[in-house]
């Protein structure tokens, strides 16, 4: 069974988690991991392209964020 598979116990805590703070909380956590993993790999791997992909997708994130609110 895949990681995210429908059904699968990843899936059911994920949505356990959505239905509990609601998916703009469940994004914004996601968006701040991004971030924090953005900066941990430009200070510590000195990695800036990958750095920078994963401060995009926090980026991106947000943005879907707002348009939620």
């Amino acid at each position: 069974m895949a990681y995210f598979e429908e059904g699968s116990e990843a899936m059911l805590q994920l949505e356990a988690m959505v239905d509990k703070v609601g998916l703009d909380n469940v994004l914004y956590a996601l968006a701040h991991i991004a971030r924090m993993k953005a900066d941990h790999i430009e200070v510590n791997w000195q990695d800036k392209p990958l750095a920078r992909c994963w401060g995009d997708n926090a980026n991106k994130i947000e943005r879907i964020i707002r348009t939620l609110r």
